[in-house]
């Protein structure tokens, strides 16, 4: 997607706020993310492009009715849905990368000093990735989830490494498996001093950009060998759905309490309440995770795609 494209979709962005949803500039300057004189450019190109008729003629259009629905279903700051192409899924993804580097982006430009913490999986690593370079080495980034599995492999969707390598900022990594062997292991790594050090800099954040884990025989706690099959077996007997940083939560978004919440090693959600906490998720067979994840007000920011957002609408009954 090149420059023009961008600009495009924002162009569509701003044009169905103002003619669809109703939006004053101002407000929509603030979704966006932009100066007001930037949402009038926005819009007289919608206009110039011929996107702004009787309906906006752009594949988003159907995207921001879904988003917008979200937005207010659950009381979010933003919530960007991207297109989803059935027959290509790799392209949904390609999108969704680009959707949340642009977000990112508007941090990380900023000259001055940021603090920013990363969860993991393919979404955020792939959101990174996507990430122009650019020299900003007064920023810090902090991952929140336990970089290495129990049998030492390393997270190989963890994005911190790869967003200090792109700004130059200062990485913070977590030295812990996701989920600790036992209680005695997770509580002496909690202990140690600089594991403290690194929740410190996380508490610190302005906003946490994170993915959204499913619970079943695909999931990635499980491929990776964060969890046992025995482990994966008792998150679906308490009907486990998804997981936000290896916190199993069931369908309303509650925290389950089992063995294995008591041995995880991530940063605790409650920790989150007072930041931006962003979710990048797409994709029908992660809409489940991701409405828990809704329903138990854990997100202020959501990035998904088509697939995942008629999900959470069907479900929600305001399909």
């Amino acid at each position: 997607m090149d420059k023009f494209e961008l600009k495009l979709d924002q162009a569509a962005r701003a044009a169905w706020l103002s003619y669809v949803g109703g939006r004053t500039q101002d407000e929509i300057a603030s979704q966006l993310g932009v100066s007001r004189p930037g949402v009038q450019r926005l819009l007289a190109l919608a206009r110039q492009e011929g996107l702004v008729k009787v309906h906006i003629d752009h594949p988003l259009a159907n995207c921001m009715v879904m988003s917008d629905a979200i937005l207010k279903r659950f009381g979010l700051e933003f919530c960007d849905v991207v297109p989803a192409d059935p027959e290509a899924p790799e392209s949904s993804a390609h999108y969704l990368a680009v959707a949340g580097a642009e977000r990112l982006a508007r941090l990380i430009e900023r000259s001055e000093p940021l603090t920013l913490s990363l969860g993991t999986g393919r979404s955020v690593r792939a959101t990174v990735e996507a990430l122009s370079r650019i020299e900003r080495p007064q920023h810090r980034f902090v991952s929140l989830v336990g970089n290495v599995a129990r049998d030492g492999s390393a997270n190989r969707y963890d994005g911190v490494m790869v967003l200090a390598d792109k700004t130059g900022g200062e990485r913070f990594l977590l030295p812990a498996p996701v989920v600790a062997g036992s209680v005695e292991e997770k509580e002496a790594m909690l202990g140690q001093r600089l594991f403290q050090a690194i929740v410190e800099v996380a508490k610190e954040a302005e906003a946490a950009y994170i993915g959204v884990g499913r619970i079943d025989r695909q999931a990635t706690l499980f491929q990776d060998h964060f969890i046992s099959e025995a482990e994966l077996d008792e998150l679906l007997s308490r009907n486990a759905v998804g997981e936000l940083l290896g916190w199993p939560l069931d369908r309303n978004g509650a925290v389950i309490e089992c063995s294995i919440t008591r041995r995880v090693t991530s940063l605790p959600l409650e920790m989150f309440r007072h930041q931006t906490l962003v979710a990048l998720a797409g994709g029908r067979d992660k809409g489940p995770a991701i409405l828990a994840a809704l329903r138990g007000g854990w997100l202020k920011g959501l990035i998904t795609d088509e697939s995942a957002a008629r999900f959470i609408l069907e479900s929600e009954g305001l399909s």
